[in-house]
């Protein structure tokens, strides 16, 4: 069983390893990769390749138009000069070319686009309008503008080309800008005094670099293809240079007589470069990332995870039964954010899963569904969906069931919505695809479900885009999504932790409504036992990754098992006197590489003893629920019993 739980887990010890893991993964990337690293070689050591000196022809002109042999591996040109050479050098101006564009594009672009992203305000929209500028204007038009003010000439057109790629990498860097500076880590370096040119170098650059890898990844393989078609214009490389477009344009003229073969050799290199570098920046893009064939919360497949020894609940919607799911540590090995966590929801009812941040609810809920944000993957556990496993389902299967019999209520209303999209055709999406209804049947259906939430004028709002809808009303927008193929189960991951007092409890209402018309089962997750207390019918206690109380909703608010679920209610403000402070658990969930041995949340329980923190506590069962806490059975509502004292 610890081979299989090793065979799990990544074999990468750091980032670095696990790039180059990602990159290998690909047969088309690793031939990619090969064919760069032979321009690179022929950009150092051409002579190393090629046998001939491209420059040196036949002075008799007796061996022109040769064909492949093995003097001359690719023939001979017009001038009988070995064409394989001249192939192979012509990779040194392809290299050159990217090298200067390059320079020029990042050398501008990237401190344009960080001046302006950080400045902000009007000297950004006015830098950005000459980008923009500059940005609509053909390449090749400005690398002849530098061509016609310098002379004529590769470097000259590859300084040309550089301007225009500079546009591009002023857009890139200027929207990192944008976003990083508005992180709290850039404010507190801000609060130490630290000049903009060091927040700039130390704290935004760095996340800039591999958005900037992959675009001059990309953007290499439009550089070879522009440098090879103003050659072949007569007005980048010189006409006797061994330059892929000189060559192309010297085929062109003696096609007719001596066919097609002249073409072959220069074009295919152009070809063969520009999809090795546009394969390259997808596969850099991807290693760095996620990995594009995965939606950006999968969880990758592991077809070694450990079955689950405990059964599943007979007739559950939803059964989920010893889960634990792992993410690859920074200093190597691996850490356990979920730890043997079981749960069910039978048809109709609503488990209330409550917890402090970072305990594991909303983990729990996406590993269940086969998502988890990358790289995290399952080590043990399964999960079973109205009676069917669904523990190692594939993707495309999961895509069927996610939106058609589970939907999900999200934390943010208006950042769930995509903004650039009508309301309308959010939620007829949906319909269309899991359901095979038309345009216009969708598009009724989604007033019908807007009408059902009781967003007031549907036909109206179905033509109004997100940022046009309050906070209240685009969560009953996210409600109509969750609920527009009648799911079997409905997951609420916090739903109305962004809405105000009044517009919780319409929100909990609503929910209530649509559960007894539709006869769904709810999980309802949150860190409000308030809400849980008006809403659930039974309730799970999450604590550091792990399962610590399960109990129906008036055994817990009676008589909590476990210390921690005393200490949430005492935090209640409704518990509350009025007299005093309101109570605070001391202490903060610690992180997945820190939890502690024995009971995790001995450190911040005043009834820890030795063998809370020695033993590991189990799941018990206690009357109609179950509690993990070794002690459990000397507390009442929280105080030791008398004789225990």
């Amino acid at each position: 069983m610890s081979d299989i739980s090793a065979a799990a887990r990544p074999t990468a010890t750091n980032a670095r390893t696990r790039f180059w893991q990602r990159m290998f993964r690909n047969p088309l990337t690793v031939a990619a990769m090969v064919w760069v690293t032979l321009l690179a070689l022929a950009w150092v050591w051409p002579g190393l390749l090629a046998p001939h000196d491209p420059y040196a022809g036949d002075v008799t002109l007796t061996r022109t138009f040769e064909g492949p042999s093995w003097d001359y591996w690719l023939g001979t040109d017009s001038q009988g000069r070995d064409y394989y050479s001249r192939v192979v050098h012509g990779a040194r101006f392809a290299v050159t070319s990217i090298l200067i564009a390059m320079a020029v594009a990042i050398g501008i672009g990237v401190p344009v686009g960080l001046f302006s992203g950080w400045r902000g305000g009007r000297t950004d929209r006015v830098v950005m309008w000459l980008n923009d500028v500059l940005f609509s204007l053909p390449i090749v038009l400005l690398a002849m503008a530098v061509i016609i003010i310098l002379e004529p000439s590769l470097t000259s057109a590859m300084l040309g080309v550089g301007l225009a790629m500079a546009t591009r990498f002023a857009r890139l860097t200027r929207a990192v800008t944008l976003a990083e500076k508005e992180e709290l880590y850039v404010d507190a370096a801000r609060i130490t005094g630290l000049s903009p040119t060091t927040i700039l170098s130390r704290y935004i650059t760095p996340n800039l670099l591999p958005s900037l890898v992959v675009q001059v990844a990309i953007i290499s393989g439009a550089v070879i293809l522009i440098g090879a078609t103003l050659s072949f214009l007569g007005i980048g490389a010189k006409l006797d240079d061994p330059d892929w477009g000189v060559m192309l344009a010297r085929s062109r003229a003696d096609f007719r007589l001596e066919g097609i073969w002249q073409i072959i050799p220069p074009g295919g290199a152009v070809v063969l470069t520009v999809l090795a570098f546009n394969l390259l920046g997808d596969a850099i893009r991807d290693s760095l990332g996620r990995d594009a064939s995965h939606n950006a919360l999968s969880v990758p497949r592991r077809d070694f995870v450990r079955p689950a020894a405990e059964p599943h609940a007979a007739g559950a919607a939803l059964s989920i039964r010893e889960l634990s799911v792992e993410f690859p540590a920074p200093g190597g090995g691996a850490s356990q954010v979920l730890s043997g966590v079981s749960l069910e929801v039978f048809p109709g009812e609503t488990l209330g899963v409550v917890g402090e941040s970072g305990s594991g609810k909303s983990m729990t809920m996406l590993a269940a569904l086969g998502l988890t944000p990358a790289p995290g993957y399952m080590t043990q556990g399964s999960v079973e969906f109205d009676r069917r496993d669904v523990t190692l389902l594939p993707e495309r299967e999961w895509q069927e069931i996610r939106g058609s019999d589970i939907g999900v209520i999200f934390q943010e209303p208006v950042a769930a919505l995509n903004p650039a999209l009508r309301v309308g055709r959010q939620l007829s999406q949906s319909l269309r695809i899991h359901t095979g209804m038309s345009r216009s049947e969708a598009w009724t259906r989604a007033a019908e479900l807007l009408a059902e939430v009781q967003v007031p004028d549907p036909e109206r709002r179905l033509d109004q885009y997100p940022h046009e809808f309050s906070g209240g009303m685009a969560q009953r927008v996210g409600i109509a999504m969750a609920l527009a193929c009648e799911p079997k189960l409905l997951i609420a991951d916090e739903p109305t932790t962004a809405l105000d007092v009044t517009v919780q409890g319409e929100i909990l209402d609503l929910l209530a409504d649509i559960q007894d018309r539709h006869h769904m089962s709810v999980i309802l997750i949150t860190h409000d036992l308030g809400v849980i207390a008006d809403a659930a019918d039974r309730v799970l206690v999450m604590y550091a990754g792990q399962v610590v109380e399960t109990a129906s909703v008036d055994d817990l608010f009676s008589r909590p098992r476990h210390p921690y679920t005393q200490k949430l209610l005492e935090t209640m403000p409704q518990s509350h006197d009025g007299h005093g402070e309101l109570p605070v658990i001391p202490g903060i969930v610690p992180s997945a590489a820190a939890w502690p041995l024995g009971c995790r949340f001995a450190p911040r329980c005043e009834f820890a003893d030795v063998q809370c923190r020695e033993a590991v506590p189990q799941m018990e069962i206690v009357g109609s629920g179950s509690v993990r806490c070794v002690r459990h059975a000397e507390f009442t509502f929280g105080a030791p019993a008398e004789d225990s004292a």
